[in-house]
């Protein structure tokens, strides 16, 4: 059990498949995550917030009671249709009755496009109903204050779009928007280059001779807060206390710059009084209350470290301009020569131990190159004479250290085999296939009967496979000089003559057998009187003689 609440309704039960529903993009997809969706729409406005809901609320910045109570009492005043709310923005502060509701119009008249395009069954889902402005719209709307003196635009549509929104939002700053017309870029002009640059550096300087260096990780911002020459007093509570208010108006600052959302952690310079650290989370806050995301702060822990979490509007603004590196794929490390080299070694003793390898084929840097055939080449000889093979390099410029392969471009042809059972030389090997050769004749003899023909030897000997153009003649076993080691024989089996009666009628290669002897009181089995040379008898087994009787005859040997 996990201790996470279940949802009362699955959206199984509340959803069908086909269904037809509207839904809103909250946030852009990021990395592996997709956009979030919502169904609970809401059309942000220049001072207002049009949603859907009941009942009004002011934005949790404004912090005023009194003008909190004032925005309270205009709206309530509206009339709104059913299931809309609206929530007052911080740009509403100070405003009369009549400015706020010429924004609740024009939000209205875009609710209207949106329901109409709704209830349209023409167009197949899914389908786009309403976009918001573009971004230079999008950026006066949220960051026009009454302390703006001059809107400058250099292109003539974002002029014109820019007129006619000022025109029905804000009439009376209409005329602060102007026209750049010279040569020299807009940017350049007034120096934002400069300051647009600094926002792709990792190190931030502090006007005491400090700094903060910012690494934006996968799981969070870190920010680290360093001394470095800081001009303060002796004593070094004064000097981390000066620099860490410094560093926390500057935080401030680049997150908004920078657009950085989710968990930050800052590294403040270690204070051991709690005033200072108490001023310098007052500080940080003041510095984050003209940011326009949501900001939460915690305290100074005993390790110095400050938690936060901002809001993610948008995506960083480096996502946009910079792609991760080819070669370290963001890390900002590689691996030296020395190791990717080792590698190389590596793989090509698991391509030898395949076996049968002659030539290998490397593609791989330059520089791993000249490092094996200058710093290696002791051990590449070896590999050559130990194992009878070559190697072949081939070197390709601003081919990534990593990025190396490889390949077997020939291999060792297998020798021929001899066909020992058609050789007809006298060599070693000759008599070794003779011998088999005889194996199976007396292997075949024994397992035939004791009558048989021309015609089913033709037979066996077509079906045998290990037929060869040359057939041989078969021998008797009792030709072959040494021990018979047939498998299924038994050379200590019984054997008789033959006797005049009883004839024994025996095929090609088949000994005579013997019938045991009988006596008056045992069965004994009898060796024959005549033994062939490589038969080794074995000693007769031991029979107890009964108590009444013992046997008349002996075992004769």
């Amino acid at each position: 059990h996990t201790g996470e609440k279940k949802a009362k309704v699955r959206i199984q039960d509340v959803l069908m498949n086909g269904q037809k529903i509207l839904v809103q993009v909250t946030k852009e997809s990021r990395d592996a995550k997709g956009p979030s969706l919502n169904n609970a729409l809401s059309i942000p406005g220049r001072f207002l917030v049009l949603m859907q809901g009941q009942g009004s609320a002011v934005s949790r910045k404004i912090e005023d009671e009194s003008e909190r109570k004032k925005l309270k009492e205009i709206v309530a005043d509206f009339d709104l249709p059913e299931n809309l709310g609206l929530i007052i923005r911080t740009a509403g502060v100070g405003r009369n009755k009549i400015e706020l509701q010429k924004d609740l119009q024009m939000l209205l008249k875009i609710w209207e496009k949106i329901q109409s395009s709704l209830e349209d069954e023409s167009n197949a889902a899914p389908y786009l109903i309403y976009q918001e402005p573009d971004l230079v719209v999008r950026t006066v709307r949220d960051h026009y204050s009454s302390d703006t003196s001059q809107i400058i635009v250099d292109s003539t549509e974002a002029y014109k779009a820019l007129k006619d929104f000022a025109r029905l939002v804000m009439p009376r700053s209409r005329n602060l928007v102007k026209l750049y017309k010279e040569t020299k870029p807009l940017f350049s002009e007034y120096k934002v280059e400069e300051q647009i640059e600094s926002f792709y550096d990792r190190k931030v300087n502090l006007p005491s001779g400090g700094s903060i260096v910012i690494d934006i990780g996968e799981a969070m911002a870190a920010i680290d807060v360093n001394s470095g020459k800081t001009k303060g007093g002796l004593d070094l509570e004064e000097t981390a206390v000066t620099t860490n208010l410094e560093a926390a108006k500057e935080v401030a600052r680049q997150l908004r710059l920078r657009d950085l959302g989710g968990l930050v952690v800052i590294d403040f310079i270690d204070m051991y009084q709690k005033k200072n650290k108490a001023a310098v989370e007052k500080q940080l806050k003041l510095a984050c209350k003209s940011d326009k995301a949501r900001i939460n702060l915690s305290r100074i822990s005993k390790f110095g470290l400050l938690e936060m979490s901002r809001q993610r509007i948008s995506p960083p603004v480096k996502e946009g301009i910079f792609e991760d590196c080819k070669h370290c794929s963001g890390s900002g490390f590689v691996r030296s020569i020395n190791s990717i080299a080792l590698l190389v070694l590596r793989k090509i003793q698991e391509l030898i131990a395949i076996g049968k390898v002659k030539v290998i084929s490397l593609e791989i840097s330059s520089e791993v190159a000249t490092y094996l055939l200058s710093q290696k080449m002791e051990i590449l000889s070896d590999l050559k004479s130990k194992y009878q093979l070559d190697f072949n390099f081939t070197s390709k410029p601003g081919l990534a250290y990593e990025n190396y392969k490889f390949d077997i471009e020939k291999t060792k042809e297998e020798e021929p085999e001899i066909d020992s059972k058609v050789s007809d030389t006298k060599t070693l090997d000759g008599k070794t296939s003779d011998r088999k050769i005889d194996k199976e004749s007396a292997k075949s003899e024994r397992a035939q009967p004791a009558a048989k023909t021309d015609d089913a030897e033709k037979t066996d000997a077509e079906k045998s496979p290990t037929q060869t153009k040359r057939r041989y003649s078969k021998r008797k076993p009792n030709q072959r000089g040494g021990q018979t080691r047939g498998r299924g024989r038994r050379p200590y089996n019984s054997r008789k003559k033959p006797d005049a009666e009883n004839p024994n009628i025996a095929g090609e290669g088949q000994p005579a057998t013997t019938e045991p002897v009988k006596t008056d009181g045992e069965q004994f089995n009898r060796l024959p009187s005549e033994v062939e040379a490589p038969i080794i008898p074995l000693p007769l087994p031991f029979v107890r003689p009964e108590t009444d009787s013992a046997p008349d005859g002996n075992v004769k040997g």
